[in-house]
């Protein structure tokens, strides 16, 4: 479920792009088992629902609850498709380089992996989704590993690069009009084309840029050097951090991976699959493992690309037409491991990595997908249209929520190829990933917790803490596409001038103290049966056996006991 776009290609690529800032994101991802190990995986077993809205719904007894956390799923859902189909057109268009019939190769790649991952979900469900992902997994494993072994072999020594690099001003590819480029700064005096050609190759900028200076409306691509955000009297370098974040944000990013990570919906429905809570555990455990020796490769392949790109590009007779390097720097970052497996290995060899770049795609997709479908086909269908709906139309309609799913996917993944056509940001993917994850910190994950963990929290506490940490996160994802298609909502988020980007280091206090405060002046409204729930979270197996049945309101498996009412 978790290995996506942007853990196989977003990773390496923010490492290649920002150095040290790009090593954040490998660490956040793996580092966020850790809470979900520790305070989540055994309890939401336990409590033994379908979704997470069933548990939510049950924890309050109350449908309101269980109809806020569908609708925050398929938020994230909807959110994290994006860069997934992002990078399954990124790849089409790198591997067939053109498309079906009258379509171009991105959109034939959008099309035709919605519509794989619809019928392989709809027709396999879960258990078929399970194989599939068991399979990808060790195939984009095996690629990632293979492309680092093919980079030692080249020359690459990850001590010896980082310690080259660390002296290496740190440069992105930008694209420019000429007109703007030759255009004097009012404060320094000095034009982007001086700047550009104090870290270009004398060579590359008279073949390549020159020529074209002439006509103020053409189109050039240059490096520029990158200002550090920790201080502009600070040299940005390849190993020291503030390639794209100041302090705050440097915790922050770490704050919204971690816990955007353990409150991944396409996850803890995974949990409702373990045949027990020490099961959850182990499994927790062992993917805990796995995850931090993939990105410790990705991030070993994202210095190599640092170090071995200027290199194979001089070598090349003939530049490759699907990457575009401008004076030895990739300018889609993201590229950076299909690059090396295309140089180093040959085509045949980039067919297999970009299969473990789709095989990510996939998974990821697949697992979404039936998280989506749940909460369409379960939490909305059999809770609110059809209740008493026959098991078959139960099946149907869970088909048909996939099926829906997967056309929302397939628009998403066309509706931000403009995104990417508008942005000169590196290392995308990895960049709009980290929207689902805020989303998640900032209105999913501190409600969760304390639904868990602190029996005193009341429904309206949970609402209200919820859903001031959703509208957080969603004005900071809007604030993020305005300035990634250069309109900013926010003008000082976009120049540096409002230091923090991230909401999850102000959201998640504030969430946690609004919901603590909202509960305690409510804690007369806590649910009747809170004691025999908090045993079937807490308890052990015995105990939860000897307590009262209690069951959701959103569940189809019971009734209240003794006839209670629901909350809400």
């Amino acid at each position: 479920d978790y290995f996506s776009a942007a853990s196989f290609l977003g990773v390496a690529g923010a490492v290649y792009a920002w150095g040290l800032d790009g090593m954040w994101f490998g660490t956040g991802y793996a580092a966020g088992f850790v809470p979900l190990l520790l305070f989540f995986a055994s309890p939401l077993r336990r409590f033994g629902e379908y979704t997470l809205p069933d548990f939510l719904a049950a924890r309050f007894q109350s449908r309101a609850a269980g109809l806020v956390g569908t609708l925050i799923v398929l938020l994230v859902t909807t959110l994290y498709l994006a860069p997934q189909m992002m990078g399954a057109g990124a790849v089409w268009s790198l591997v067939a380089s053109r498309g079906l019939g009258s379509l171009d190769a991105y959109v034939t790649g959008v099309l035709l992996t919605a519509a794989v991952m619809m019928v392989y979900s709809a027709v396999g469900g879960m258990r078929g989704t399970t194989w599939n992902q068991a399979i990808q997994f060790w195939l984009l494993f095996a690629a990632v590993l293979s492309v680092v072994l093919l980079a030692v072999g080249a020359g690459f020594n990850y001590s010896r690069a980082v310690g080259d690099l660390h002296d290496e001003m740190l440069v992105s590819a930008e694209p420019w009009r000429v007109a703007d480029l030759t255009r004097p700064d009012p404060e320094t005096g000095l034009t982007p084309a001086q700047r550009a050609r104090s870290v270009m190759s004398r060579e590359y900028w008279q073949h390549h840029i020159e020529p074209q200076l002439g006509d103020p409306d053409a189109r050039v691509v240059v490096l520029m050097p990158r200002t550090s955000r920790l201080g502009a009297d600070r040299t940005l370098t390849f190993t020291r951090p503030g390639a794209l974040y100041g302090p705050l944000d440097q915790v922050s990013l770490l704050l919204t991976l971690v816990l955007g990570t353990s409150g991944l919906p396409h996850l803890i429905m995974r949990y409702y699959t373990h045949p027990t809570g020490r099961m959850a555990r182990w499994s927790t455990a062992g993917v805990l493992v796995l995850t931090s020796v993939f990105y410790a490769l990705a991030a070993a392949a994202g210095a190599a690309g640092r170090q071995l790109v200027p290199r194979l590009t001089a070598s090349l007779l003939q530049p490759s037409p699907a990457f575009e390097v401008v004076d030895g720097v990739l300018v889609s970052a993201d590229m950076v491991l299909p690059f090396l497996a295309q140089t180093l290995g040959g085509s045949a060899y980039l067919g297999f990595v970009a299969a473990g770049a789709i095989a990510a795609m996939l998974s990821t997709i697949g697992g979404l997908l039936m998280v989506g479908a749940a909460s369409l086909g379960h939490d909305l269908f059999e809770q609110f249209i059809r209740p008493r709906a026959p098991e078959a139309v139960r099946v149907q309609a869970a088909r048909a929520a996939v099926m829906v799913m997967a056309v929302v996917s397939a628009g998403i993944g066309l509706a931000v190829r403009r995104i990417a056509a508008f942005s000169t940001y590196p290392a995308l993917i990895a960049m709009m990933v980290t929207w689902a994850f805020s989303l998640v910190a900032s209105g999913l994950v501190p409600g969760l917790f304390l639904a868990i963990w602190w029996k005193g929290t009341t429904l309206s506490g949970f609402l209200s803490g919820v859903g001031l940490g959703t509208l957080l996160a969603l004005v900071f994802v809007a604030s993020n596409l305005a300035t990634l298609t250069g309109h900013p909502l926010l003008p000082g988020l976009a120049s540096g001038a409002i230091p923090l980007t991230f909401p999850t280091l102000v959201s998640v206090p504030l969430v946690l103290a609004v919901a603590f405060t909202v509960s305690w002046l409510d804690r007369g409204r806590r649910p009747r049966h809170l004691d025999a729930i908090w045993v079937r979270i807490h308890g052990t197996a015995q105990e939860r056996r000897m307590a009262p049945s209690v069951s959701s309101p959103f569940s189809t498996r019971g009734v209240p006991e003794q006839g209670a009412p629901w909350h809400g």
